[in-house]
């Protein structure tokens, strides 16, 4: 019997197509997803958010039952993965991995070929980070009122190191804004040159994030004036936040992030499923050790969430970058 109507049904299926007549795909009554999903990392391979990424993606695997692969599309300041996102098939299959960069880089980059809202779908938030303000142990100022008085005596004089168009970059920019001061910006393209050259003196300040900053500050390589985050940081409970610090301007929340979009126009039902995967994630042991090691902060969101997180972050940063003029290259 079975035979019969495998039989009847491939005649049907053969006639239908040589026909011409309408047939429902079978793939498309299929639960998503029915084959891989690749994510676009527009960062370096081996970055914190690259690395925090992939190990999200292994795990989401598991609940969507296929392959979550990532795909390393760095540089223009994250700008070419972002817009190969944007431009893919709104079906689920293609995500890109997004930081903070994604409202302000436009500005940076005219011809970024995306727009950071009309683009995108949100599908979750997973994790977000503050940064702490380092010097080199040879600048002589041990508070942050002090360094900014010792900056308005010179002048230009104290190195702050950056890389090119993320985070610390602008707050780099921010800072001096703030406390009407002017620092010597040196740009990186490798963000793990920074730290060295720091260590070694060659630059005087840096802002950095989590474990890097708790690495240099208990190996006695550097020390901290202020962290960006509301509180204190429970790794650090010795540096005062910026507003302790006496410039509350400069107490921005999580200065960072990353998380997860799609093309605008995917399903919402899709957007369901791969915010249920990327929540559930987040609850694994390893992940959430992960989080605490990298100093940073993790909790599940809905897609509606993040669109709300993603619009207030652009009221932090855009302005900034407008009024301090900055530019890709």
């Amino acid at each position: 019997m079975i035979l019969s109507i495998t039989r009847s049904f491939a005649l049907f299926l053969a006639a239908s197509i040589a026909g011409g007549l309408p047939i429902e795909s079978a793939a498309a009554s299929d639960p998503f997803p029915t084959k891989a999903i690749r994510i676009i990392s527009p960062f370096s391979a081996g970055s914190p958010p690259d690395t925090f990424g992939r190990l999200v993606a292994q795990h989401m695997s598991v609940s969507l039952g296929q392959s979550v692969l990532v795909e390393n599309r760095p540089g223009a300041g994250t700008t070419i993965g972002t817009k190969a996102g944007a431009a893919a098939d709104a079906d689920g299959y293609t995500l890109v991995q997004a930081n903070a960069t994604l409202n302000y880089a436009p500005l940076l980059y005219p011809n970024a070929g995306y727009d950071p809202v009309k683009s995108f779908a949100p599908v979750a938030l997973v994790a977000s980070w503050s940064h702490v303000l380092m010097k080199h142990p040879s600048v002589e100022a041990s508070t942050l009122q002090e360094l900014i008085a010792y900056a308005k005596a010179r002048p230009g004089k104290l190195n702050i190191g950056s890389p090119l168009g993320n985070p610390p970059h602008v707050l780099a920019h921010m800072f001096a804004m703030e406390a009407g001061i002017e620092l010597n910006q040196v740009t990186y393209r490798q963000t793990p040159q920074i730290a060295a050259d720091l260590i070694a003196g060659r630059l005087q300040l840096y802002f950095t994030a989590g474990q890097q900053a708790i690495s240099m500050i208990r190996n006695g390589q550097a020390k901290a004036y202020a962290t960006t985050s509301p509180a204190r940081d429970a790794a650090l409970p010795n540096v005062p936040t910026m507003k302790e610090a006496g410039l509350p301007a400069m107490m921005v929340g999580p200065s960072d992030w990353t998380g997860f979009l799609a093309p605008a126009g995917t399903p919402p039902a899709v957007i369901a499923r791969l915010n249920a995967a990327a929540n559930e994630a987040l609850e694994s042991v390893e992940i959430r050790e992960r989080v605490r090691s990298l100093g940073w902060e993790s909790t599940a969101s809905t897609p509606q969430q993040f669109a709300e997180f993603i619009v207030a972050d652009a009221r932090k940063w855009v302005p900034v970058v407008k009024a301090v003029g900055l530019k890709g290259e």
